[in-house]
């Protein structure tokens, strides 16, 4: 991946919406005007008014299905019922479970969840962004933003960096680090809307393919 000059970043945060004025503006005020961007096309101006979400989350290899998790999660109840591997159980998102199948469901609801909704979490408590400056993959250049977490989470020393469209300001890419050394790239496609959230149902990562089938939100 190759880095791009200063005067390039300029003409994508211009395209972007955002005007990051000279050179000398701080990068950390960068990455919050990214983030806004990000969050702000991808609906957040209606998360508030989100009552329910319901989707699968699918993980496949080739032909085979890993795994099928079904959620219903109930923000005014704040809890998540899922289905998955024969099992069903409901976690209490406020009082998250310690044992047995509702620890799983919670876990499952705290990875699935995010793959589906990260560009709308970019502000949750411990979430660490940084601007990553400009980058070209596969002859397409993007805005980067890096994000690491503090103690949230059930990996928290996990960190990303995600590669953002200029023009529709929505992610197009990111990669997974779990370690500094390891690096895991993914795309991002197939947009849609969902209850005026738009959100990416169709991923590849790795050797993996994620998507998410059965999305629905309901709004007041």
């Amino acid at each position: 991946m190759k880095t791009i000059g200063w005067s390039v970043v300029l003409v994508f945060f211009a395209c972007a919406g955002f005007n990051p004025g000279a050179r000398a503006a701080d990068e950390g005020t960068l990455a919050k005007e990214l983030a806004e961007a990000v969050v702000k096309a991808s609906g957040g101006d209606n998360w508030a008014k989100v009552k329910t979400i319901d989707f699968t989350f699918n993980v496949a290899q080739g032909e085979k299905i890993l795994l099928s998790a079904t959620h219903h999660w109930d923000m005014a109840a704040n809890t998540d019922a899922v289905s998955w591997a024969g099992k069903t159980a409901t976690a209490d998102l406020a009082n998250p479970p310690t044992a047995g199948a509702e620890k799983e469901a919670f876990q499952r609801w705290t990875n699935d969840s995010y793959w589906l909704l990260a560009p709308l979490k970019l502000f949750d408590h411990g979430v660490t962004l940084s601007y990553g400056g400009t980058q070209q993959v596969e002859g397409k250049s993007y805005v980067v933003l890096h994000l690491q977490f503090q103690g949230v989470g059930l990996t928290p020393g996990d960190s990303y960096n995600l590669y953002i469209d200029p023009e529709s300001k929505l992610i197009s890419r990111w990669d997974y680090m779990p370690k500094p050394e390891k690096k895991v790239n993914g795309t991002w496609g197939d947009y849609k809307d969902f209850g005026g959230l738009k959100l990416s149902v169709d991923r590849h990562f790795g050797d993996k393919h994620i998507y998410f089938s059965d999305v629905a939100v309901k709004t007041e």
